[in-house]
């Protein structure tokens, strides 16, 4: 199979949809829309993965919280639960906890990818875009 070339201002825009959670290229895509232009495969693609991965990081995290809130009632698991979060979330590198940085490192490979031309996988959140996409 013979891919074509990714063109700059299609990997510009997918990166900066991954930067900005989405809305980038959500705003591309409806300025896309309105003037009645196609968009390449490789940028619909990185711009619903791009939304895909946000919406799943808001939910995950609103259940997190929302599990926690629930532990934190229970005696002797409310300091297994306070010990877990002031771990992950105590500074670490220059103010970054834990968890910022891994999830900073992860859009920065993902940005990072789609700026070479590349579609970056993520194992189950790619499956889940490629049967939406066929």
């Amino acid at each position: 199979m013979v891919r074509k070339s990714v063109g700059w201002f299609d990997r510009f825009v997918s990166c900066l949809s991954y930067l900005t959670a989405g809305w980038a290229g959500l705003i591309f895509c409806v300025i896309m829309y309105f003037r009645k232009k196609n968009l390449s495969f490789f940028l619909r693609y990185n711009v619903f993965q791009s939304i895909f991965i946000s919406l799943l990081y808001f939910i995950i995290a609103g259940l997190l919280g929302l599990i926690c809130e629930f532990l934190a009632h229970i005696p002797i698991v409310k300091i297994v639960v306070s010990f877990i979060s002031y771990i992950l979330n105590s500074p670490l590198f220059f103010e970054y906890s834990i968890l910022q940085i891994v999830v900073s490192l992860f859009i920065l490979y993902l940005s990072l990818f789609s700026l070479l031309g590349k579609c970056p996988r993520i194992y189950w959140i790619s499956k889940i875009i490629d049967s939406a996409a066929s």
